[in-house]
């Protein structure tokens, strides 16, 4: 499986690491800390020397409860950092739910669009499909983040994450994307319970037919299993959460600490490696 991003295409036969750059003031883990184009280069130098091989970029917190952005404040955050990434050589995903903010990033060249609102708006993947990029259907049972875990209620959150992710990955396609991702949405009108069964049955997701991006990086339901409150503490525990995920089907992952993720994932295909060879 590939996924192709303009002029690059990112080979799926082993899982890859989308790393996360926050530029924003209020963001759960690391707010503010990016918020300037240098520091967000900086930042993202740093990532893609450990091994990222692709950054998602968003300009707007979309924790429980978080205060929303004019599309004029996101542009503002994003739109200079993206142009000071794209000498970076590598493939840049635009984290927004905004038709206005895809709209602009995607013309100054991001490589994804990667929508929090599972392309609810149909502008967003009429946007996709103009500029030729794929897109990341993501779950969340309301198009609204500040009101999101007031619906956190299935009878079956596997079932209705992956009939949601399906149809709407089949409207995108119809629309024109030339390729869709889907992301279950973890965090995102969640209670623990189900982050943990959709990562268990990720597989169900990955029989769509779809690469399927994971993104659990440092998430609240990390420090409720592990005692750990400090946001950015919280590595042992996503990775071994992404981990899991990637034996169920998971080829992309959203990190914030790529260098662990990146060391993990080696031993784990070193034996990986030895176990096809001892078969």
């Amino acid at each position: 499986m590939r996924l192709h991003l303009r002029e690059h295409t990112l080979d799926l036969s082993r899982p890859r690491l989308m790393g996360v750059l926050n530029l924003t003031p209020d963001s759960f883990s690391d707010g503010g800390r990016y918020a300037t184009p240098q520091a967000a280069l900086e930042h993202a130098r740093r990532m893609v020397a450990e091994g990222a091989d692709l950054l998602d970029l968003g300009g707007e917190s979309t924790r429980p409860g978080a205060e929303p952005v004019s599309a004029e404040e996101e542009k503002r955050r994003v739109l200079p950092a993206l142009e000071a990434l794209l000498p970076l050589g590598v493939p840049l995903s635009i984290d927004t739910r905004k038709p206005e903010v895809a709209a602009e990033a995607l013309a100054l060249g991001a490589h994804l669009l990667n929508d929090v609102t599972g392309l609810r708006d149909e502008r967003m993947a009429a946007l996709a499909a103009r500029h030729g990029v794929p897109a990341v259907v993501m779950h969340m049972p309301v198009p609204d983040p500040a009101t999101m875990q007031q619906h956190a209620r299935y009878a079956d959150v596997v079932g209705e994450v992956r009939a949601f992710l399906q149809a709407q990955a089949h409207k995108a396609l119809r629309a024109g994307v030339p390729q869709v991702v889907l992301d279950p949405g973890i965090g995102f009108g969640k209670t623990l319970e189900h982050n943990l069964e959709l990562i268990r049955r990720l597989d169900e997701l990955a029989a769509l037919g779809h690469p399927v991006l994971l993104g659990a990086s440092r998430k609240r339901f990390i420090g409720a299993l592990t005692g750990v409150e400090a946001a950015e503490q919280r590595v042992a525990g996503t990775v071994a959460a992404h981990l899991f995920g990637v034996s169920r089907g998971a080829r992309l992952l959203r990190v914030h600490d790529v260098k662990a993720h990146r060391e993990a994932l080696a031993v784990w295909e070193a034996l990986g490696a030895q176990e096809v060879a001892r078969g």
